[in-house]
């Protein structure tokens, strides 16, 4: 894995349970490492940012898993690479 390439997936949405645990899932089945994730729940507003490293070649599959999970859990997300 090339550690030197990584992700950020930024999730906000109306508060709601286990959005966490839907976008660990969804990253569960890909080689990555997750550096740093913070999260915030404010006045019924949850946000949510999972920094990770990752193989370049997995990143068009774990947008594509991560923006169909988004959507069926109803929040906004995005994912930025460098």
């Amino acid at each position: 894995m090339n550690s030197n390439f990584t992700g950020l997936v930024l999730v906000t949405g109306e508060s709601a349970p286990n959005i966490e645990n839907e976008i660990l899932e969804t990253l569960s089945p890909f080689v990555i490492t997750i550096l740093d994730k913070q999260s915030m729940d404010i006045r019924g507003r949850y946000f949510l940012a999972i920094h990770f490293s990752l193989d370049k070649a997995h990143a068009k599959a774990i947008e594509k898993d991560l923006l169909n999970t988004a959507e069926k859990i109803g929040v906004d997300l995005v994912v930025d690479y460098q």
